[in-house]
């Protein structure tokens, strides 16, 4: 943990506001007024973004509150709104404009394709599901392209080839065995065939 001090030369302001920006993002100030790592590589990080907006670390302090207000306020930050978006592409609110105007088409195929968006994620939830339970009560399937075979073959022969020859330690390894051979002596003198009685 650094002093307050300390982070304060880091930051290129005063011990005051540092206090004053650690309060307004509630950030913890030991008691000692020492401040954690992490606390300070967040009050670096600002005032990085402060220096690259030509604010200072104050004014970024308020920004970032004003930020996370409005997100806690909107309940809507991540939903899609057609009307919205047709209004930014073609600047014309949908639900001002005629019946039969090309707007107002458009503004009804969003909604289709916010149905087929719905279908789409549900199909593709349920398949694989199926598809996660059918290969945990049968097993893995073949490899059914060429190239799954291909590579299949490839890991056979790293196996048979490769790992199939690596002696684990169960069996002495095969060089090990081999002795050498000793080999057979023949007799220098060579026997007279015997001679048949007439």
């Amino acid at each position: 943990m650094k002093h307050i001090n300390k982070v304060a030369q880091t930051l290129q302001t005063t011990p005051e506001i540092v206090i004053q920006v650690c309060k307004k993002l509630s950030l913890v100030v030991n008691k000692d007024s020492t401040i954690k790592p992490e606390v300070e590589r967040q009050l670096v990080q600002l005032k990085e973004v402060a220096t690259a907006e030509n604010m200072s670390l104050e004014e970024a302090a308020n920004h970032l509150l004003e930020m996370r207000s409005e997100r806690s306020n909107s309940n809507s930050e991540h939903t899609f709104d057609e009307n919205l978006y047709i209004q930014q592409r073609f600047g014309v609110n949908p639900e001002e404009s005629e019946s039969n105007s090309f707007v107002k088409v458009l503004h009804s195929d969003v909604k289709r394709g916010k149905q087929l968006a719905t279908l789409r994620h549900k199909v593709v939830l349920e398949t694989s599901t199926l598809m996660l339970e059918d290969m945990l009560f049968n097993g893995v399937q073949e490899p059914t392209t060429e190239l799954e075979e291909v590579q299949g073959r490839v890991y056979k022969r790293i196996d048979d080839d490769f790992f199939g020859k690596v002696n684990w330690g169960e069996e002495p390894h095969p060089s090990l065995e081999m002795q050498p051979q000793q080999l057979k002596s023949v007799s220098k003198t060579k026997s007279l065939p015997e001679k048949s009685s007439p």
